[in-house]
């Protein structure tokens, strides 16, 4: 869900302080003292990490490869994290695609 911040330059829009027009104000302000925000985290490196590991399935480390690669650069904002999941479902899924490769040159040479 991508929330829109409020045009500065309106005078009925509320005060926000710079930075925190996409923080929810429930989750800050929930428990005692101020609490830091968890930042939004990357489904595409979810995906990337998921896709990984499942990829002893052929084709799936392809899946990992691209979206290791939109994980990426979903994760350049710095409101997103989930860069180191997106690096490792991108190594693993190059991995996984050359061994397939392997794989299937070697049966192909054989055959």
């Amino acid at each position: 869900m991508t929330v829109t911040p409020p045009d500065p330059f309106d005078p009925s829009a509320p005060f926000t302080f710079p930075g925190t027009e996409r923080v929810n104000p429930a989750e800050v302000f929930a428990g005692p003292g101020y609490t830091s925000p968890r930042p939004a985290q990357s489904t595409w490196a979810r995906i990337a990490i998921v896709a990984a590991v499942f990829g002893l399935i052929p084709g799936i480390s392809v899946l990992a490869v691209v979206a290791g690669h939109l994980g990426l650069r979903e994760t350049g904002s710095e409101y997103v994290s989930g860069r180191g999941m997106a690096l490792a479902g991108l190594a693993l899924g190059y991995i996984g695609v050359t061994v397939w490769a392997l794989i299937g040159l070697v049966w192909l040479i054989a055959s």
